[in-house]
């Protein structure tokens, strides 16, 4: 089994939710918010990539990089693409001002769990003038964590993980990038909870091999095919309420 941070969130949220999208090829469909999550991942992607630090060429990355699908009319695109030149020249502002050097972007990592394959890809590896390593994920949306959200969060801790298992690296600081607030939020990553998260990592994907899909009732409210999931409790609470 080789397990995506992507595929062990969704078995982690409803094993049941899994089996739909990835044994049963079920497609969440794009809307504004996703879409426009994915434009400014790829924009910076691209423009960190491209060595060209200029506003005008981050906008350019933009532009090479927008989604326009998921946008019921194209006045909401505008108001969607208006959104994100406003934070990416927020973002653009506080780069400048960065001391620590970007050493790798989108990196991908690969490491062995018992029979089973981890899989990832940091959005950024920054190095600071101490030589301390920094793992730096991009969040599209509106909130701004705390720094116990952030040195508690899951990805984080996954993505810090592969990086000292399969880069060798030793990250000393956890960076959430709230690329639309303008804020970015770090908190010291501590190493010690690392073996249950790899227990928690190998028990999904061994549960994912052996076909184990039952269904979480308690995330139907969030999940993206309440509507129309067989075992979904949501549809059955509103059902009962009419």
């Amino acid at each position: 089994m080789e397990l995506s941070f992507t595929r062990f969130r969704i078995y982690r949220e409803c094993p049941w939710k899994y089996k739909l999208i990835f044994v049963d090829g079920r497609r969440i469909p794009l809307n504004p918010k996703s879409s426009f999550g994915s434009s400014l991942h790829r924009a910076l992607e691209r423009w960190l990539l491209s060595g060209d630090d200029c506003r005008e060429a981050l906008f350019d990355c933009l532009r090479s990089s927008w989604l326009s699908q998921g946008y019921p009319d194209e006045r909401v695109e505008a108001r969607w693409r208006a959104k994100a030149e406003r934070a990416l020249s927020r973002f653009h502002r506080e780069e400048s001002s960065r001391r620590a050097r970007t050493i790798a972007v989108e990196k991908e990592f690969v490491w062995p769990l018992g029979p089973h394959t981890v899989r990832g890809k940091i959005d950024r590896i920054d190095q600071g003038p101490d030589g301390a390593y920094e793992i730096i994920d991009y969040k599209t949306g509106p909130g701004v964590p705390t720094p116990a959200q952030v040195a508690g969060d899951i990805q984080m801790r996954f993505y810090a993980l592969g990086a000292r298992r399969a880069l060798g690296l030793r990250p000393a600081v956890l960076t959430m990038d709230a690329v639309v607030a303008g804020e970015r939020v770090g908190a010291s990553y501590d190493p010690s909870g690392e073996d249950a998260l790899a227990c928690e990592i190998r028990g999904a994907a061994d549960g994912i091999e052996a076909g184990r899909f039952q269904p979480n009732a308690a995330y139907c409210r969030r999940c993206d095919f309440k509507d129309d999931c067989s075992n979904s409790a949501e549809k059955t609470r509103q059902s009962d309420e009419t």
